[in-house]
C-alpha cells in the first residue's frame, strides 16, 4: 500500500502539491487525472521517490520512501515518464535492458537476457531488437520504454510485490495499442503488481481503471473508489467541459460524451 499524508510540494518559492491526501492499495490499477498543470506529473514523481516532499510523508507498506537508497527503490518499482530522448547511442535491446540494470553487476544472467526477449515479445517490437533507438518513431519510442519498465518489475511475486508508475503512457500510440498496452498494465495488478497512472483520456480511464484521482491546481479534489461514479459537475469542475454521462447496456463502465461549449 501506497499512503501519503499532509504532502506538499514547493519549488522556488511556487506551491506545486498543496495538502495531498492519498491512499492506493495494493495490486490496484490507479489513475490520476486533471487538466495540464494540476500537479499530476509532479504527484507522480513524489510518488516513485524521484523527488522529496518539501512537507508530509509518502510510505510504501508503512516504510517511509524517503529512506530507501535508489538501489532499493529500482528493485521496488519501475517509472515510465513523457521523456523517451536518449542522449546516446544504443539499440533497442539495449534500451530494454537497463531495466535489468538493478538486478545483475557486470554482465546480463540468462534470466535477464530471457525477460528482455519476452516483454519485446509482449509489446510486438522484438523485430526492432538490434535497430538503433534513435531511429525509432515516437510510438516505437514509447513502446520500447513500456517494454524497460515491464522488465523491471518481471520478476514480482508474493512476497517481491513491484509498483509500477505510468506517465501518459499512451500519448503516442494509436488506438490498437493503446488498449494493448492498458490490458498488460490491468493484467500486471493480478500478478502482483500497483499501477499508478497519469492520464488524459477519460474513456480509456473508465475502461480499466480500479480508482480515480481527480487534480486541479496542486490540489486532490476527488476521489472516486468506484469510477462509473462520476458525473457531469465533477468533470465540469475538474476539466471546465461540459459532458454527457452514458450508460453502457452490458457494460460496466459509462461513456462521457463531451460537448462543446
Amino acid at each position: 500500500m501506497i499512503e501519503v499524508t499532509e504532502v506538499n510540494y514547493t519549488i522556488q518559492k511556487k506551491q506545486l502539491l498543496q495538502n495531498i491526501n492519498l491512499c492506493i492499495q495494493k495490486n490496484t490499477f490507479t489513475v490520476i487525472m486533471g487538466a495540464n498543470g494540476a500537479g499530476k506529473t509532479t504527484l507522480l514523481q513524489l510518488l516513485a521517490g524521484s523527488i522529496v516532499p518539501s512537507s508530509g510523508s509518502i510510505t510504501i507498506n508503512g516504510i517511509d520512501i524517503a529512506t530507501l537508497s535508489p538501489e532499493v527503490l529500482a528493485k521496488k518499482r519501475a517509472v515510465l515518464s513523457q521523456q523517451y530522448h536518449l542522449p546516446f547511442t544504443l539499440t533497442v535491446r539495449e534500451v530494454v535492458m537497463m531495466g535489468r540494470y538493478p538486478f545483475f553487476q557486470h554482465q546480463p544472467l540468462t534470466i535477464d537476457v530471457a525477460i528482455v526477449n519476452q516483454v519485446m515479445q509482449q509489446m510486438n517490437v522484438a523485430h526492432l531488437a538490434d535497430t538503433f533507438y534513435q531511429h525509432l518513431s515516437g510510438g516505437e519510442a514509447q513502446k520500447v520504454q513500456m517494454c524497460r519498465v515491464l522488465a523491471q518489475i518481471a520478476d514480482a511475486s508474493e512476497s517481491q510485490k513491484k509498483i509500477l508508475f505510468l506517465d501518459e503512457p499512451v500519448s503516442q500510440l494509436d488506438v490498437k495499442y493503446q488498449y494493448q498496452l492498458m490490458q498488460i498494465a490491468q493484467s500486471l495488478t493480478r500478478q502482483h503488481v500497483t499501477v499508478v497512472a497519469v492520464l488524459h483520456d477519460m474513456n480509456l480511464a473508465l475502461q480499466f481503471a480500479d480508482t480515480l484521482h481527480f487534480m486541479k491546481s496542486g490540489q486532490l479534489l476527488y476521489s472516486l473508489q468506484q469510477p462509473a461514479d462520476i458525473d457531469a459537475a465533477l468533470i465540469k469542475n475538474i476539466f471546465d467541459v461540459h459532458a454527457i454521462k452514458l450508460e453502457q447496456q452490458n457494460l460496466d463502465h459509462p461513456f462521457i460524451y463531451f460537448q462543446p461549449e
